[in-house]
């Protein structure tokens, strides 16, 4: 795979046509930017010396245990400037995609309270979670609810065997949406993985007979969401930056975008590697190593400018 570059050993006039060749950045936010338990250093820099060059820079995310402020006021501490209309994750991209069918009905979900707030401020109708005490099954509390259209699942840290088992009732019928958030099994950096939401998922898939419609990296859906949204006109001058190979690399494909694999989160260069559409078209060791190579590019052709 020599085609995939590693840009920290470009020379100052190749990472110049490097930055030219794009004018949009799409980039992940865990393990690219930040991690559990620390900022990945200089990369929240970068992003703002890119921007400065006049690159729109936008942020995609699974992660929706968040809301939108929390993502500004820790780019903003991290010196990068952003407003939470450039930041996409799957609640967005699901708020459009009802509006775009003319959603009517009742949604029961499995999610995070941040990502419930996000749909219930937007309108959509949620019913009550079930309330089961515990070693008491309470039948009605988990039987099919008719008012119910849609069930979403993402990762739910307070997920019970109520809120499963009201899900599998509603998604018997067939006529109910059934929407997904992230499908990873695992969440975190090299260091920190916890579980995610994938195995919940499994379990509701195989217990309903139903797959679910994703709205999560690496989507069909999310990339029309984005399209639709973010005026992307021509995908080749758009770089996604990414620290997965599944998710990152592979939803980058799916785009056309041109793809930056950084190894500071949970996959490591010879993982994205593997498959034509998970390889990527440069890597470097994390986002802030880009950021002291632009210094020292700045830094060589300001001198090479006042020797001549």
């Amino acid at each position: 795979m020599s085609k995939v570059k590693n840009l920290a050993k470009l020379s100052a006039k190749q990472l110049e046509e490097f930055f030219a060749s794009f004018d949009m950045i799409f980039s992940d936010i865990d393990g690219v930017i930040w991690s559990f338990t620390y900022s990945i250093p200089g990369a929240l820099e970068s992003l703002e010396a890119l921007n400065k060059l006049g690159k729109e820079v936008y942020l995609v995310t699974n992660n929706n245990t968040h809301n939108l402020e929390f993502f500004v006021e820790k780019a903003r501490d991290g010196g990068f400037k952003i407003n939470p209309d450039h930041i996409i994750n799957t609640s967005k991209a699901i708020i459009w995609y009802f509006k775009k069918i003319n959603f009517d009905g009742d949604v029961f979900a499995i999610l995070s309270n941040s990502f419930l707030n996000n749909l219930q401020e937007a309108g959509i109708q949620m019913v009550e979670q079930p309330k089961v005490p515990l070693l008491e099954p309470i039948l009605s509390e988990i039987s099919d609810r008719p008012s119910v259209k849609a069930v979403i699942v993402d990762f739910d840290s307070h997920c019970n065997w109520g809120k499963m088992a009201l899900a599998i009732s509603c998604l018997k019928r067939e006529e109910v949406i059934y929407l997904s958030g992230a499908p990873d099994t695992w969440v975190g950096d090299k260091n920190i993985k916890v579980l995610g939401p994938g195995p919940l998922l499994e379990v509701i898939n195989q217990l309903s007979g139903r797959k679910p419609i994703s709205f999560a990296k690496p989507s069909q859906i999310l990339k029309d969401y984005i399209f639709s949204t973010y005026n992307v006109i021509d995908p080749q001058r758009c770089l996604f930056i990414g620290d997965t190979a599944q998710q990152d690399m592979k939803f980058a494909s799916l785009c056309g975008f041109m793809k930056l694999f950084v190894e500071s989160g949970c996959d490591n260069l010879e993982e994205a590697l593997k498959e034509e559409d998970t390889c990527p078209d440069y890597h470097i060791s994390s986002l802030g190593q880009l950021f002291s190579t632009f210094k020292e590019t700045e830094k060589q052709r300001t001198t090479n400018h006042y020797t001549r």
